[in-house]
């Protein structure tokens, strides 16, 4: 995968959920929304390792890549759920949130993670059709 096209990929990604999760925040954003930001560069930071990945996996045509991204996502989203309850400076103070709370914030993370890997895989495939069309066309 070239270079560029992976930093690229990453850095729309770090814009886009930088902007989603601003959008989400309060004005003007807590002083733990750093913690947040942190994570938004790690999970574009990721994206630079495993974009190359996944490009070799639509060369090789390899079996079970499909299902393979989205576990990989779903646990990046677990431990990302996990992450921003350990971290400081998180949530409201006046609320203690319990069980059921935790219980649905990592399945929201979850899906996310693996929504997210499942749509950078689904960019990756449609770069890598365009550049196997351009090698047939010999451009």
């Amino acid at each position: 995968m070239p270079k560029k096209t992976t930093i690229l990929l990453s850095i729309g990604f770090f814009i886009f959920w930088l902007l989603v999760l601003l959008a989400g925040a309060d004005f003007p954003p807590p002083p733990g929304f750093i913690w947040v930001i942190l994570l938004d560069l790690l999970a574009a930071l990721l994206i630079c390792g495993r974009a190359p990945l996944y490009w070799n996996w639509c060369d090789s045509k390899r079996r079970g890549r499909k299902l393979q991204v989205a576990l990989e996502g779903w646990l990046v989203g677990l431990l990302f759920a996990l992450l921003t309850l350990l971290l400081p400076g998180g949530g409201e103070p006046s609320v203690t949130p319990g069980l059921v709370d935790h219980a649905i914030w990592f399945g929201v993370l979850g899906c996310v993670g693996m929504f997210n890997s499942l749509g950078l895989y689904g960019l990756i495939v449609l770069f890598h059709r365009k550049k196997s069309l351009r090698k047939k066309l010999g451009k």
